[in-house]
């Protein structure tokens, strides 16, 4: 499994609804994954040398069936990290593939703690994180997903 780190040219250009090259194939974003670009976008604001941390997307030909990245840039060592799965490839391991590989990307940059925000009852997605080491530290209140469960886990 390959992860291709987006650019900020290709995360702007997806956020205003246009295709945009990966490597060599014309991607569209997928509809239903949308949401995070706002996010990625703000943070190229913030810092733009963040580029490198906030999108990495799995293909499958032009198609994006996963994509994992941090919110930012580390912040002492630290990031944390979202991810989404095409409905059609859930299920597969793409989703325990693609934040493997993630995580070994990340830690050869130095980052060291590495976390994530998952709804209680998204019991795949805490399956897979708790299968990657990740271990449960606490909770908190998203205004647009409700209640989360904050995990975090160690990289060596």
């Amino acid at each position: 499994m390959t992860l291709l780190a987006l650019d900020a040219d290709a995360i702007r250009t997806f956020a205003q609804g246009r295709s945009a090259r990966v490597g060599d194939v014309l991607v569209t974003w997928p509809d239903d994954d949308r949401r995070v670009l706002r996010y990625r976008v703000e943070a190229l604001d913030t810092d733009p040398a963040s580029a490198p941390y906030l999108l990495h997307v799995r293909l499958e030909g032009a198609e994006v069936v996963a994509r994992v990245g941090c919110h930012e840039a580390p912040l002492d060592g630290t990031v944390e990290i979202g991810y989404h799965v095409a409905p059609a490839w859930r299920g597969r391991g793409v989703g325990t593939g693609v934040v493997t590989e993630f995580l070994a990307w990340l830690g050869a940059r130095g980052v060291r703690r590495v976390r994530a925000a998952v709804r209680p009852d998204n019991t795949p997605s805490r399956a897979l994180l708790e299968r990657l080491g990740f271990i449960e530290y606490g909770e908190q209140w998203d205004d647009e997903d409700g209640r989360e469960l904050l995990l975090e886990v160690t990289l060596s």
